[in-house]
């Protein structure tokens, strides 16, 4: 079907053609009070054509497109084209030299009944309020979804990639007395049904929250501090678009003229790894069909060079990364490399500080460029080497670039999110504390 759309496309002047194609399948189950609250069920196919017209790139994208139709898309795409005043680099991938394999189970979450979906929801919800300090399950949520990607162009490229996963959790209301009200939750994502267990999930939850219960403030103050893995595994998607070869363009890094010197610790080495054994989504190829692959970021504390897709790649004059996700650039699994210190090794030495679980803000309190934050926070009070008690209203502040040349250890812990961001726990010589 595709090849017979290039053909078209050539037929009407358009120089090169490609088409890019997303199936995706979803379902969404949530349970509320021991009833189900929403069922949704969502199949749409996504398709975007970019095509070559006098020397200019032009796209157009659609939702389930038809064979009828697409000669009047391909009518725009060279409206489109000609209305462009911009000329940018007009490229059509013409593919790497090799791909990498990926091997993965994929598991067919549509040939488990739907009860069974909503029967582990209902245990979920009821193992999390059998806790004393539970006043109530906000919501419980159960997703799956299956995303199959079609790559082919005119010359020659016909790539596919296929992935399915699940995931699920509840938000919990803790509540202590009248005042202390906490939230938590945690996601867990499968890669099969069997996955889930209703009963630890709801345990992680339980401890997750009640650790929250009983928080206090400290004093405003310098602060060594640890965020714990989720938390930096945050902080390092928020900062992640400075590596890009976009923001390099548009003046919106301060690493422009940095590649090659050292800017952070020795002890930090940030790659991007699109087949990481521990990532959820594993990569052979980004959305222009340029082959994945792994580099160092930072390696020892060297900038080693930005991540690029074929327009930045041609105007730096340099090779394409695989870094060309949705409207940009992106990592392809995004990695802090963990130490060999355990949890409780990371914190022995400190004698006054805080461990930071929950960040509030990360957008609107981040400013990427300069590099500044102030996020308000929670966690726990540190002293003596050991956890000591919760902690709650207060603000943590400092500079990135600052922050990640003052790393005095790096955790074991290593952990991904759903934003394919991974990071272990991170010791940082001191931070400013806003608290009373």
């Amino acid at each position: 079907m595709y090849t017979e759309w290039i053909k078209l496309g050539l037929s009407k002047g358009i120089t090169d053609l490609e088409i890019y194609a997303v199936k995706n399948r979803s379902l969404k189950l949530s349970v509320y009070q021991n009833k189900l609250d929403q069922h949704v069920q969502s199949n749409v196919e996504s398709v975007t054509i970019r095509g070559i017209y006098q020397n200019k790139l032009s796209t157009v994208r659609f939702e389930n497109l038809s064979n009828a139709n697409v000669g009047k898309m391909l009518d725009q795409l060279i409206e489109n084209a000609k209305a462009l005043t911009v000329v940018e680099p007009a490229i059509i991938y013409e593919g790497s030299p090799s791909y990498p394999e990926v091997h993965e189970d994929l598991f067919d979450f549509q040939a488990v009944p739907v009860i069974e979906k909503i029967n582990l929801l209902k245990t979920l919800e009821q193992s999390i309020l059998s806790c004393p300090d539970v006043s109530q399950v906000q919501t419980t949520m159960y997703q799956e979804v299956e995303t199959k990607t079609a790559l082919v162009n005119s010359k020659g490229l016909n790539l596919s990639r296929h992935q399915s996963y699940a995931y699920a959790y509840a938000i919990g209301v803790f509540k202590r007395g009248e005042s202390d009200i906490q939230t938590a939750y945690d996601i867990k994502l499968a890669k099969k049904f069997s996955d889930f267990n209703p009963h630890e999930m709801a345990k992680t939850t339980i401890d997750l929250g009640v650790a929250k219960l009983g928080g206090k403030t400290i004093k405003t103050g310098s602060y060594p501090v640890v965020f714990n893995n989720e938390m930096f595994s945050d902080m390092l998607n928020v900062f992640s678009s400075i590596f890009s070869g976009e923001a390099a363009f548009r003046n919106m890094t301060p690493l422009k003229t940095k590649v090659g010197e050292k800017i952070f610790d020795a002890k930090v080495n940030l790659v991007n790894d699109p087949l990481h054994q521990d990532a959820f989504f594993k990569l052979p190829f980004d959305d222009e069909g340029v082959a994945c692959q792994k580099r160092h970021v930072i390696k020892d504390g060297v900038f080693t060079g930005f991540n690029h897709n074929l327009k930045t790649a041609k105007i730096f004059n340099t090779a394409p990364t695989g870094n060309s996700f949705g409207s940009g650039i992106q990592m392809a699994n995004f990695v802090l490399e963990p130490g060999n210190q355990g949890f409780d090794e990371l914190i022995k030495d400190i004698e006054d500080g805080v461990l930071i679980t929950d960040l509030v803000g990360l957008h609107a309190g981040v400013k990427t460029v300069s590099g500044e934050f102030s996020l308000q926070a929670a966690g726990q009070k540190i002293e003596h080497g050991k956890i000591a008690y919760p902690v709650k209203m207060i603000v943590v502040s400092g500079n990135f670039f600052e922050m990640m040349n003052h790393v005095v250890g790096i955790g074991s812990d290593l952990k991904f999110n759903l934003s394919g961001v991974a990071s272990p726990a991170v010791h940082i010589e001191s931070l400013m504390i806003g608290g009373e």
